[in-house]
């Protein structure tokens, strides 16, 4: 007979994060690679360039999404917003995003078919950073079509940045973001918290210990953490400016 084993799970918390109060200023600011962005909408003619209609079942107007890629990476894409010449697509992500110094940036919006899907606009954008920091990009397209990209620089939210999980009698990190303070002070996903405010950890219900990281994260956290080689270190975080990606799943707005 096969023993089949047994796999625990255990529950992931996350840090609490805030809105960033108004005024106040941000330490460090965000970085320069990383970038804000969400499209506002578009407008598209009635017809294509050779006066066809945009779709051939359904209604008359195209089903419409964008894409946006840097380099060779596709970083957004909408929803298919159906059946409209000025989609705005208000399920898209609203997120930050790394787009690295040098790389081009395409954005193309496209009409989605059945069979096959349909450029309507591909525009390139080789100095995005300089274009992303007017706070919006406005495109016009040879087909007729415009389309505006709302680009900031990063939004931020204010915690530590980072998740664990209680196993028996230990917490380890789960999660950290790389623009938090807790990576900053240079916290990484596997590392072992052992003592907290210094206590141990391995004394602590659960509860007593989500109560410890919560209460001292305003003001200064002391931990005592377990790295990967065994050693040990003692670090001080504190609630700072987290410049969360999609990726890092806290939301924005």
């Amino acid at each position: 007979m096969l023993a089949l084993a047994c796999t625990a799970v255990y529950p992931e918390v996350a840090t609490p994060t805030r809105p960033v109060a108004a005024g106040q200023a941000l330490s460090p600011p965000a970085p320069d690679d990383l970038f804000f962005i969400r499209m506002k909408g578009a407008t598209i003619p009635e017809m294509t360039r050779d006066g066809r209609k945009w779709d051939s079942v359904g209604g008359a107007a195209p089903d419409p999404f964008v894409k946006l890629i840097a380099g060779d990476k596709e970083l957004l894409r909408t929803p298919i917003q159906p059946d409209t010449l000025t989609p705005t697509w208000p399920d898209a992500p609203r997120a930050n995003y790394r787009v690295p110094k040098g790389v081009t940036v395409r954005v193309e919006l496209w009409d989605s078919n059945p069979i096959n899907n349909h450029p309507i606009c591909v525009k390139v954008i080789r100095a995005f950073a300089a274009e992303a920091r007017a706070g919006a990009i406005d495109i016009e397209c040879e087909s007729g079509a415009k389309m505006s990209v709302v680009t900031e620089p990063a939004h931020a939210r204010i915690g530590l940045g980072m998740r664990y999980e209680f196993r028996t009698q230990s917490i380890y990190l789960t999660r950290v973001t790389l623009e938090s303070p807790a990576a900053r002070i240079g916290l990484r996903t596997g590392d072992q918290i052992v003592r907290i405010q210094g206590k141990e950890v391995k004394t602590m219900e659960d509860a007593e210990a989500r109560s410890l990281i919560n209460a001292h994260s305003p003001a200064g956290l002391a931990l005592s953490v377990k790295k990967a080689d065994g050693s040990v270190v003692d670090l001080s975080v504190k609630d700072g400016p987290v410049y969360p990606t999609l990726e890092d799943d806290i939301p924005l707005e």
